[in-house]
């Protein structure tokens, strides 16, 4: 058809094989991320608070020689309603005083104490993306985690022997809690160094660009 019609149509190499699409060359980057440290920032701070709570709650307990009876006496009107034997106040004091001889206490107020000490001071460098902030927080949650288990762990030993039933409990579930709270605290605080993004926004590297060789 082409030949009756006079007209002859030629195609060459380039023309036959259509061109691959150009991308930019930093379409595959590695962006900074900043978002993701300053939430973690302020995720470990609200953790600050709270575990300063526990901590200062754990040393008045310390600190206390006898509890006071209506303390007590609050206490097990809601534990007593379970069912159950029933508890003292003479009970709960000898708990009392088997926890603090013990040590239980004193090993969670100190190690939730210095933990969240670290945490005040290392979520606000990690707001304003400083590596410091990060490394203070991992402490600070290690801290925090290793005199809050053993604290714990003390304190249900003391429960085990001085009291039964609900009470008894209570205080294991608080060890485990305890234990899977400041676990998720090192979590958060190890995160923006393991994370490629996070890292290059604590060390001031704007993005990675990857490469492709042309065969």
């Amino acid at each position: 058809m082409s030949d009756e019609l006079g007209i002859s149509i030629m195609m060459g190499k380039d023309d036959s094989v259509p061109n691959s699409p150009q991308f930019p060359s930093d379409i595959l980057a590695v962006r900074a991320d900043k978002k993701g440290p300053k939430t973690v920032a302020i995720l470990l701070m609200v953790g600050a608070v709270l575990i300063a709570f526990q901590a200062y709650g754990d040393w008045q307990f310390n600190s206390a020689q006898d509890l006071n009876d209506s303390y007590v006496e609050d206490t097990l009107v809601t534990l007593n309603s379970q069912g159950g034997e029933q508890l003292s106040v003479d009970d709960y004091q000898n708990f009392h005083d088997s926890a603090r001889d013990s040590g239980g206490y004193l090993w969670r107020a100190i190690g939730l104490g210095v933990g969240a000490l670290l945490l005040f001071i290392g979520s606000p460098l990690l707001f304003k993306l400083n590596p410091l902030g990060a490394k203070l927080s991992i402490a600070g949650a290690i801290f925090g985690f290793i005199g809050g288990v053993v604290g714990s762990y003390q304190l249900n030993q003391a429960a085990i022997e001085t009291l039964h039933g609900p009470m008894s409990m209570t205080y294991e579930i608080m060890m485990y809690l305890c234990g899977v709270c400041m676990a998720v605290c090192i979590a958060l605080a190890v995160m923006p160094l393991f994370n490629v993004a996070a890292r290059m926004a604590l060390y001031g590297e704007d993005k990675v660009v990857i490469v492709l060789e042309e065969e």
